[in-house]
């Protein structure tokens, strides 16, 4: 067993993001390795977001493990399942993340949702209810912050709220894990005001697609 204090823990948000890079091919594999169009200047440890005609990696951000010329090793994103993932039917595009920004003065962190959902399938002659899983609750992520508009992360949050953008979002843990995720931002622009108390204020994080998890 391991216990991780959250003191100490580090988010930001992609501020900065590069061309995107036509997927030519992508293999079903525990792994998957997508081909780029040449000139793609994707390198290890890049985070990329995925556009691809597999829905259930299409919006995820993925991190770069391997790259052969053009072949790129997506860590972490798993396609083995051919139900999920059809032979060939996957190819899209990539974008990748050129700087984070971290966001600072974080007095707290809120998460909710991703709770499993399901369907009644108990019939007449059940005694006990029965049920099957159908999809996840929408996952958001609230940010309590000290407020103050000349901090670096101000404007990038905004831009991104104001326009109804999706950037991704970067948490890096004390124990040295990662969660990345993309999805839409909102920011409480005008502080909350108690007496004797700092100015806070609130950012919002709305997941556009399933969050990856990384031991390092």
């Amino acid at each position: 067993m391991a216990i991780t204090l959250a003191t100490g823990t580090q988010a930001a948000i992609a501020s900065a993001y590069g061309s995107s890079s036509n997927i030519t091919a992508i293999t079903n594999a525990a792994q998957a390795v997508a081909t780029l169009a040449a000139g793609h200047g994707v390198v290890i440890g890049d985070f990329v977001e995925v556009t691809s005609g597999w829905d259930l990696i299409t919006g995820r951000i993925f991190r770069v493990a391997n790259v052969a010329t053009n072949d790129v090793t997506l860590e972490g994103c798993n396609t083995v399942n051919l139900s999920n993932f059809p032979a060939g039917a996957g190819i899209g595009s990539i974008r990748r993340i050129t700087t984070w920004t971290p966001i600072t003065q974080i007095q707290g962190i809120e998460t909710s949702g991703g709770d499993q959902q399901f369907a009644d399938i108990t019939t007449i002659v059940d005694r006990t209810q029965k049920q099957i899983p159908t999809v996840r609750s929408p996952q958001q992520i609230t940010l309590t912050v000290f407020d103050d508009p000349a901090l670096g992360w101000y404007a990038p949050v905004q831009t991104a709220a104001d326009g109804s953008l999706i950037a991704a979002m970067r948490f890096i843990f004390p124990n040295g894990s990662r969660l990345v995720a993309s999805g839409y931002w909102s920011l409480q622009k005008t502080p909350t005001v108690q007496a004797n108390q700092p100015l806070t204020a609130a950012i919002g994080f709305s997941a556009a697609a399933e969050p990856t998890r990384y031991a390092t």
